[in-house]
């Protein structure tokens, strides 16, 4: 029987093995310059997101543009960081198309 990973917020834990972290990047300032509106509408309350009109996706952990990097680590990473330290295997990664803000949420935001 393999071990039960941390839990997301509000959730009980799972068999499964794989965690999805969204965190929506706030739009660049030459995307602002040009009038540019986020096609991203998030549903905290659900851990859900609508991208466009019609496309729904659901994840276990959903942080706003106004989050800040200490909440991610905090909800997201660091019960990973103690589940590896009590002997469990932990990745964590950032996965996304070019500009989709995987340096604003791994990295430093210096934008």
């Amino acid at each position: 029987m393999s071990p039960k990973l941390p839990s997301g917020p509000g959730r009980a834990a799972e068999d499964s093995a794989v965690q999805v972290a969204v965190r929506v990047r706030p739009l660049l300032p030459k995307e602002l310059l040009h009038g540019h509106e986020s096609c991203i509408t998030v549903q905290p309350a659900q851990r859900s997101l609508t991208l466009g009109h019609d496309r729904h996706f659901a994840c276990d952990f959903l942080f706003e543009e106004a989050c800040c990097q200490e909440e991610v680590y905090a909800e997201a990473v660091q019960p990973l960081i103690e589940a590896f330290f009590q002997g469990f295997n932990a990745t964590v990664f950032a996965y996304g198309q070019t500009g989709s803000g995987k340096t604003h949420t791994v990295g430093e935001a210096n934008i």
